[in-house]
């Protein structure tokens, strides 16, 4: 029950004006925004897992449009759908998951630009 409240809540939130306007106007920069928005579909991902929505939904979600050249089969953003399967084995909170997907995310993002630095 606790769970389906988050989940109305969030698309309150999500179709309420000046909330999207907020986030556009956010001091995240592009790797940081890639962060947040995987951070968000790790958290609804630990949501609809619980929910008992079935793990193959999310390879439709991750498939790229249009699909690479060169590609035999179907090809899908590897690093989304790992945060989305993973999601539905967390044990924790929905926002915990949220934190360290971001976190995770964030460190990768740092460790090149650390690099070029030298």
């Amino acid at each position: 029950m606790k769970l389906v409240h988050c989940s109305v809540l969030a698309s309150i939130l999500g179709v309420m004006p000046g909330f999207s306007s907020a986030y556009e106007n956010s001091a995240f920069g592009g790797h940081q925004e890639d962060c947040f928005a995987k951070a968000m579909i790790g958290m609804d991902s630990v949501i609809n897992s619980r929910l008992g929505v079935p793990a193959e939904h999310a390879l439709e979600l991750t498939a790229l449009h249009p699909q690479p050249a060169g590609t035999d089969g179907r090809a899908f953003d590897s690093a989304t759908l790992n945060v989305i399967l993973s999601a539905y084995l967390w044990e924790d909170s929905p926002h915990a998951y949220a934190v360290e997907v971001f976190y995770k995310c964030a460190q990768q993002q740092s460790f090149p630009q650390q690099a070029s630095v030298k």
